[in-house]
């Protein structure tokens, strides 16, 4: 691939039976259409800006160009001090594909064959850069998902016949940042309340709040994977905490409590013991049931992640996300549920 392809997305005649047509097999697929989209990662693969990777598929033949973009990212001080610039570089990288649908054909559903397209491409393109990391240990690249792009891209759609071509918006995601409405007097308020706790030590179960809301972060930006983890570990810190403060209320001893927790395996602890303090139904196997929809969709997709490697898809991680919010509801009821038997444990929630 030649420096001419890197200025634009303008794909010519010359430009295609040179770098693109030659390594095709066109007896297998008569390429009609041209899709191109213009990314920039989230981090730099120093690729030869000259190198192209072409692979042949079922559904076309997939194209991935490199090219690095700086930006510049200074600080001005009111001292008014000169700071040198820093520049940073990230990879700006052409992902292509070559397919066999009419032009006319693409144009008139392209909204869906850009969807379809574009996340075949990106399960390619998250190939190479695993392949990348591996090859050069470089721990400041991830897998890429959409929620990491920028909201949206430049697409150009190439007729291959005529070389008439369409450019347009494709629009990735909706997380664009938006100014946030201004905490009101009774929201500063329950912050101080909420900090004062915390600084005291008052509520054990306010540090596990967090998690949830960081399951929800990442998501947003497009870690699948570090969601469901965190999705998991939010449920995991409330069982345990719980079951903590349950054994404080038996009248165990901090030791007594410290080995009971470290001799008592998690699912032991959900299947087991906290039905056995709050009542209510506890069966993981029931798929239809709260606790049953998290044992499936956040529990056991978790372990498929961390010990088996796999990344979740975005419908996976936005289900689990959802099942493990309505566990930790149904365990706060719960507790609830029982303010009689267990009234301290009932303020925490109140």
């Amino acid at each position: 691939m030649n420096k001419e392809q890197k200025s634009s997305l303008v794909l010519t005649k010359e430009m295609y039976e040179r770098n693109f047509l030659p390594v095709y097999k066109v007896e297998k697929l008569s390429p009609k259409t041209f899709i191109q989209f213009e990314v920039v990662l989230p981090f730099h693969i120093p690729m030869d800006i000259d190198k192209a990777i072409t692979l042949n598929s079922d559904h076309g033949y997939f194209s991935f160009s490199f090219d690095v973009v700086s930006t510049n990212e200074s600080y001005r001080y009111l001292l008014g001090e000169d700071i040198p610039v820093l520049m940073i570089q990230k990879t700006k990288i052409y992902i292509m594909v070559a397919v066999g649908i009419e032009y006319k054909a693409f144009l008139k559903d392209s909204e869906q064959y850009n969807n379809e397209y574009f996340d075949l491409l990106l399960e390619e393109l998250n190939k190479i850069v695993l392949s990348y990391t591996i090859a050069k240990k470089d721990e400041d690249c991830h897998y890429i998902t959409k929620e990491m792009l920028p909201a949206s891209i430049l697409v150009r759609i190439t007729n291959l016949e005529t070389w008439e071509s369409n450019v347009g918006i494709f629009i990735l995601h909706m997380h664009v940042p938006v100014e946030k409405e201004q905490l009101s007097e009774k929201d500063v308020q329950e912050l101080v309340r909420i900090q004062s706790l915390l600084i005291w030590g008052l509520n054990t179960f306010l540090n596990g709040e967090q998690f949830a809301y960081t399951a929800k972060r990442y998501f947003k930006q497009g870690f699948y994977l570090e969601a469901v983890n965190f999705a998991q570990t939010s449920v995991e810190v409330l069982l345990r905490t719980l079951f903590e403060e349950l054994l404080r209320v038996d009248g165990l001893s901090e030791q007594e409590i410290e080995e009971k927790l470290e001799d008592t395996s998690f699912m032991s602890i959900t299947k087991k013991i906290l039905p056995n303090y709050t009542g209510g139904s506890w069966d993981v196997t029931q798929d239809i049931t709260i606790v049953g929809k998290w044992y499936k969709n956040t529990y056991k997709l978790r372990n498929k992640a961390i010990h088996m490697g796999r990344i979740p898809t975005f419908q996976e991680a936005d289900q689990a996300i959802l099942d493990a919010i309505e566990f930790r509801k149904f365990v706060i009821r719960r507790i609830k549920a029982n303010q009689q038997k267990y009234p301290k444990l009932n303020e925490y929630f109140s």
